[in-house]
């Protein structure tokens, strides 16, 4: 049977084979997911590469112009998706897969979509420190924004009740999961901020990074951004990192941990803080009782003290001394002086009545001169003295009259006074001579 089909079957060449290997590939449009590697970024018209997984190889080829329009950069070990066709190069009996579409695969995707998100979000200063708000020590409510049911909130109102029973905690109950995961999130920070509380917990248990990605949403990002209470994040377990942990004010690695670092100092803290503080009191009190009783003994000791009567008597002693040598300096200068007063008695006695008489002569001499010299004499021989008048409202005694002594100091028509021996005259000048008497 089979040499019978060997013999009716018509052999082809080998550019028959490939061209019926041609015809047939490059009509199948194949969507492969596979692990990049040997790949060359030289600045070619193409790109060269291949796709793997354990058991085949693919060579690739992706134009320039297709490769800078998936904006991805393709590293060797990355698992990536692309869209293409076969091509047949009959010549060196090679086949290639062309590429005309390409991106990565799966969480890969995601991460690179994750990671320009937050860079866009950095460049915008959201992430920046300046906006991190101050964490209260001793918050009296505790706003929780966490799934309803679960391990989480268990986890961290036992924490709270352990470190800072005297908190209130409100539970605000969300889906952290899921497709309206990010509207619930949003709307429960949001509530939690309305509320009267003193800080908010955000948080969810550990699980994959497509579980936790919304809380790297930008919505969930945005709604902490515009909360005005303090917001500590614990979310999944270290070492997850979601966007809503770098937007926080504060970031915890677990829920629990998130607990703990809301009731910071805690109970026990705060009571071994008093009972340290208490023994420092205590030791500084003690101190300062023995030093002020040290002080005390050494005053205590002092004359002035032990034996104050002694101190007055030798003051009093020397208060006594003082007044006896007064006494008697005081005795002898009186005595003196009084003997000199006596002397100068004496002799103003004995001398007064020639001093006297002397001195009436002299003083009856200088009168009959000032007598003879007065102008008064003068006017009672028949003279007169004349002034110029003054203003009528002025008192003349407080007055100081000029004398007129010359024809020149006067005109025909000016009010002139004229003094006597026994009084005085109003006048008017009628015309003025200009010939001397004599």
């Amino acid at each position: 049977m089979a040499s019978q089909q060997t013999k009716t079957e018509t052999a082809i060449t080998v550019s028959e084979a490939v061209e019926i290997a041609k015809l047939s590939l490059e009509t199948l449009r194949l969507r492969v997911i596979g692990e990049v590697s040997g790949f060359t970024g030289a600045k070619y018209p193409t790109k060269y590469f291949s796709l793997k997984d354990g058991d085949a190889t693919l060579k690739c080829i992706i134009w320039k112009n297709v490769y800078d329009a998936a904006d991805v950069d393709l590293q060797d070990g990355q698992e990536i998706e692309v869209v293409g066709k076969f091509s047949v190069f009959p010549k060196r009996g090679e086949m290639n897969f062309h590429v005309s579409k390409l991106h990565i695969a799966g969480e890969g995707q995601l991460r690179i979509e994750l990671a320009q998100r937050e860079a866009r979000l950095r460049a915008e200063g959201l992430f920046d420190e300046q906006h991190k708000r101050t964490i209260p020590v001793f918050p009296q409510k505790i706003a929780v924004v966490t799934s309803p049911a679960g391990a989480v909130i268990h986890d961290i109102t036992k924490a709270l009740g352990r470190r800072w029973p005297v908190a209130q905690v409100l539970l605000y109950g969300v889906r952290v999961e899921g497709t309206d995961a990010v509207s619930q999130i949003c709307a429960g920070i949001t509530a939690a901020d309305q509320s009267d509380a003193d800080l908010i917990i955000l948080a969810r248990g550990g699980g994959s990074f497509e579980d936790l990605l919304p809380f790297s949403d930008e919505a969930v990002v945005r709604a902490i951004v515009d909360v005005q209470t303090p917001l500590i994040s614990g979310i999944g377990h270290q070492p997850d990192i979601s966007l809503a942990d770098h937007v926080a004010d504060m970031h915890a690695a677990t829920p629990t941990a998130a607990a703990e670092a809301a009731s910071s100092p805690s109970i026990a803290d705060l009571q071994q803080l008093l009972d340290s503080s208490a023994v420092r009191m205590q030791t500084v009190l003690n101190e300062k009782i023995r030093s002020s009783r040290r002080h005390l003994d050494a005053l205590a000791s002092r004359p002035v003290f032990a034996g104050p009567e002694e101190l007055l008597q030798v003051r009093a002693m020397l208060l006594d001394s003082i007044v006896q040598r007064m006494t008697t300096v005081l005795a002898a200068g009186f005595g003196t002086e009084r003997q000199r007063i006596v002397r100068a008695q004496e002799r103003l006695l004995h001398v007064g009545p020639h001093l006297t008489a002397r001195e009436r002569t002299q003083l009856e001499r200088a009168t009959g001169t000032l007598d003879a010299l007065s102008p008064l004499k003068v006017l009672g021989r028949g003279y007169a003295m004349v002034f110029e008048s003054g203003d009528s409202t002025q008192d003349e005694s407080t007055v100081r009259r000029k004398v007129i002594d010359s024809v020149s100091c006067v005109q025909v028509g000016q009010a002139v006074k004229v003094e006597l021996h026994d009084g005085q005259l109003d006048c008017e000048v009628k015309g003025i001579a200009n010939e001397p008497i004599i």
